[in-house]
């Protein structure tokens, strides 16, 4: 469905709809999450675009229950009619806040997964157990924002299908670095082990990373996907390489 300027918008903000707009859509059928109002002009695209980052950033650091049209104006810069023009009610919204979210994440985890394929020798467990978390959490904390989110998301629904929806790409990307480093477990357990870690260490007051690190190092070793032998600390400066 192509976006239609009235005569008055077209001559003054071509990104911002006119309120006799707003009524004539309100019979026209719902487009859902997987039919948004489309934007033809490049204004409209990108505006519609900021609405989405905006969203987006409130669920990271608020969760979906965050998110309102005049919560995402105000952090968009944008009037509050925007937010309802592009967009089939605030579920749509959330929807593609959602998945720009988990587009995010797969993108950091498929940056690792090209960081290791392009490694000559692989590195001992410290340095295979940071690759693995940097490809399954934020860059730095704090963490706590980043898991209320994924659990209050489930309350989402919009946002749930949208991380369901994303998954795949997610774990195909930590596939390939587990691929890689010459391990045999499952992207879905890793990230299982690295979100429970986080979890626990945070509601004991315990350091995240550690605590996710110590936790996947164990199951690293018990299920025998690297030697004792290989178990040395990185020297400083950067991850320690193995002939």
């Amino acid at each position: 469905m192509a976006e239609t300027l009235a005569p008055e918008q077209a001559a003054d903000d071509p990104d911002e709809p006119s309120e006799d707009h707003l009524a004539d859509r309100s019979g026209e059928q719902a487009p859902g999450p997987s039919r948004p109002v489309v934007a033809t002009t490049s204004r409209g695209l990108g505006r519609r675009q900021e609405i989405i980052e905006a969203a987006a950033a409130i669920i990271r650091e608020s969760g979906p229950g965050a998110v309102s049209h005049r919560a995402v104006a105000r952090r968009a810069g944008c009037s509050l009619s925007a937010t309802t023009y592009y967009f089939d009610g605030l579920d749509d919204l959330l929807y593609q806040a959602g998945q720009v979210n988990i587009a995010m994440w797969a993108s950091r985890a498929e940056a690792v997964a090209d960081r290791v394929e392009s490694l000559d020798d692989l590195p001992d467990l410290h340095g295979r157990i940071e690759l693995l978390l940097q490809a399954t959490l934020p860059a730095e904390g704090p963490y706590r924002g980043h898991y209320v989110q994924l659990i209050s998301a489930g309350a989402a629904v919009a946002v749930g299908q949208a991380y369901r929806n994303g998954r795949q790409r997610l774990n195909a990307a930590v596939a390939r670095v587990l691929r890689h480093l010459g391990s045999t477990l499952r992207p879905e357990v890793v990230i299982a082990i690295v979100d429970g870690a986080a979890v626990s260490a945070l509601s004991e007051g315990r350091d995240v990373r550690a605590t996710a690190a110590d936790l996947l190092g164990t199951v690293v070793l018990s299920t025998g996907q690297v030697p004792a032998d290989r178990t040395r600390s990185p020297q400083p400066g950067g991850i320690e390489m193995n002939s």
